[in-house]
């Protein structure tokens, strides 16, 4: 782990980006790297700002221009890094690769603030190409993943592509919103502004997207590419427990809610993470609805000034993949919701209007320069410091990411191999699939 002055939540920008593209393109011939395994995936309408610099503005929409057909980029955190619920999963979800889904747009960035930004504010919705405009530039059932087809977006004055980009709503994220709205009701929360991306990110444990996570052929999709064994043991080596993505992001956000959507999420997060559990005694391979009857706890740390910090732990069935059993089990995911809000462990700051931070300083957006801190004068920082920002000398910065780095290193000492910790982690048929994205 880098030993830079470097805040982790700034690092990780620099560190993802350009992380796959490096494992399949910066790497000995032979052996392939087990990352180049996503590109396996195919290509997908990818789009730029027009401009060079960060969007002005919140939010996912602006002025853009088509670059062609291009794999896809690792995905950060969505959201605020200091949002006290933290949804996760195994990998990002791929909705273009199913027909009905084809007018998807992807971020195509060469320029790190910009995905700093776009990966900041990204709340309840993906982007696509309207539908018209899709079939006008030529869209239809010759645009596959394994296909060249490039849309047929014309050139203005200055020899950019144009493209109009549309909201593409997400079920998964919007459910997350439903969530928010139903625990501000029932505590009266009076003039909340509680919404996903701000109160509620969500991440995932390897960062590079495909549309299953399994080493199993499907006789549904006979296109589906698994992995083999071998390569999803070296892809978790590399992102999970060698690069630290996730957990480095864990620590640095320490959130007090922790959601976990999937018996093959939940089978892979508490191998993982075992050592941390101080309640509820989770098991790898424990039934989901054995999971939601009972308080479920982990313990990130002491902090320096000898505070315990730790996480609620929350599971439930997949909510667009399982969406019967998610909608019975919605209710308990509610409640263990509110638990955590009368005890205060979850608190909505009036001045604000969202929930109050937990424990932990936080940079990204001010030394990014991607957008103001609207929560600069609540973070508090781990290292028994004063108020750390964006100006503040890198010894101050550091001291602040020694303290995460030193729990990221505790869990992970005591890991089980790869193959024992995510050898039960194979998305079921239904897992990721939303009825929205069949045709």
């Amino acid at each position: 782990m880098s030993t830079s002055n470097l805040p982790i939540e700034v690092e990780l920008i620099y560190e993802l980006m350009p992380c796959n593209a490096m494992r399949s393109a910066q790497e000995p011939l032979r052996p392939p790297h087990p990352c180049a395994y996503f590109r396996r995936w195919g290509s997908y309408h990818s789009y730029d700002y027009v401009e060079d610099s960060p969007p002005p503005d919140p939010g996912i929409v602006h002025p853009a221009k088509y670059v062609g057909r291009a794999p896809l980029v690792p995905e950060a955190l969505s959201g605020c890094r200091k949002a006290p619920i933290m949804a996760v999963g195994i990998n990002p979800n791929l909705p273009a690769w199913w027909s009905a889904k084809r007018q998807s747009l992807y971020p195509l960035f060469d320029d790190y603030q910009q995905y700093a930004h776009y990966f900041r504010y990204r709340a309840v919705d993906k982007l696509e190409v309207p539908r018209a405009d899709y079939e006008r530039f030529g869209g239809g059932a010759q645009d596959t993943p394994y296909s060249d087809f490039e849309l047929q977006v014309p050139e203005d004055e200055s020899g950019a592509r144009r493209v109009p980009l549309e909201l593409q709503p997400q079920k998964m994220y919007e459910t997350y919103q439903g969530l928010l709205d139903a625990v501000a009701e029932e505590m009266g929360w009076r003039g909340h502004k509680l919404r996903v991306g701000e109160d509620l990110s969500y991440g995932n444990m390897v960062a590079c997207p495909s549309a299953k996570w399994t080493t199993r052929a499907s006789p549904e999709d006979p296109t589906l590419p698994p992995m083999t064994v071998a390569q999803r043991d070296g892809i978790v080596s590399e992102c999970f427990r060698e690069r630290r993505y996730f957990l480095r992001q864990l620590f640095q956000s320490l959130p007090s809610v922790l959601l976990c959507f999937s018996q093959s999420t939940a089978n892979a997060l508490i191998s993982e993470l075992k050592s941390l559990f101080v309640k509820g005694n989770p098991q790898p391979g424990e039934p989901l609805e054995s999971l939601m009857s009972r308080e479920i706890r982990l313990r990130f740390g002491a902090a320096p000034d000898g505070s315990e910090l730790g996480a609620r732990v929350i599971f439930a069935p997949h909510i667009t993949g399982d969406s019967a059993d998610f909608e019975k089990s919605r209710a308990r995911v509610i409640e263990q919701l509110l638990e955590e809000a009368r005890a205060g462990r979850l608190a909505m700051n009036p001045q604000t209007g969202h929930l109050r931070r937990p424990k932990g300083a936080c940079v990204l957006c001010t030394l990014m320069r991607i957008g103001p801190c609207d929560y600069e004068r609540e973070l508090q920082p781990l290292s028994q410091q004063p108020a750390l920002t964006a100006a503040s000398p890198g010894p101050l910065l550091a001291r602040e990411k020694s303290a995460q780095l030193a729990w990221v290193r505790e869990t992970l000492a005591v890991s089980p191999p790869v193959p024992v910790a995510w050898g039960d982690t194979d998305e079921e048929a239904e897992d990721r699939f939303d009825s929205g994205d069949s045709p």
